[in-house]
């Protein structure tokens, strides 16, 4: 995940392999493409002690319609297959949903391969849970953020890929409303948009 996972810009490939190879200097026995189908044989093979730590996530789609398209990505796969010289094929324009550290490296990173990014986000700049350094340095790079900005559903283009995605306005509601400064959606029809490609 740590090669994988992480942007090139924000962890160089020979930062990686120098502290790799600091560790196993130090007397780790790092085998790799070695996989463990039984715990049991490790303690036979005379481990005392299995941590398991293998660093994979998955990101997850959005639970609205169009989330499967051809052309929506997720998060972890898009950093990935960029990392691995395999970018995927963008418009010009990219929508990134979401403001947090992930949704910050899949924004820059999309700078980086020469795209017009905006960030769309449910909640306000206060609540982002990106590092504020990372979205000021995402902004300074020319990605356009859009707070209380929510999707809705993924339009097709017809020909079973996305084509625009329908976004609804959000204000805070009341405590006594939604809990403690809930965003509820805003039915307001002069808030509600669509993004194309």
């Amino acid at each position: 995940m740590l090669r994988v996972g992480v942007p090139e810009y924000r962890l160089p490939t020979w930062i990686i392999e120098r502290e790799v190879a600091d560790i196993v200097d130090l007397g780790v026995d790092l085998r790799l493409n070695s996989p463990v189908t039984n715990l049991d044989d490790l303690f036979v093979q005379g481990f005392d002690t299995v941590l398991i730590a293998v660093g994979a996530h998955e990101g997850i789609r959005l639970p609205i319609p169009g989330a499967d398209l051809d052309g929506v990505h997720i998060n972890t796969v898009f950093l990935r297959d960029v990392r691995l010289g395999q970018p995927p094929r963008l418009g010009e324009r990219v929508i990134v949903i979401g403001a947090g550290d992930v949704a910050m490296d899949c924004a820059r990173t999309a700078i980086r391969l020469g795209k017009q990014v905006h960030v769309h986000y449910r909640r306000s700049l206060v609540e982002a849970p990106a590092d504020p350094e990372e979205i000021e340095h995402a902004e300074e790079e020319g990605v356009e953020f859009h707070w209380l900005s929510n999707p809705v559903e993924i339009v097709s283009d017809g020909n079973g890929a996305w084509g625009a995605c329908a976004l609804c306005g959000w204000n805070w509601a009341s405590q006594t409303q939604a809990g403690a400064g809930a965003p509820c959606p805003c039915p307001v029809q002069s808030r509600s948009s669509r993004a194309r490609v």
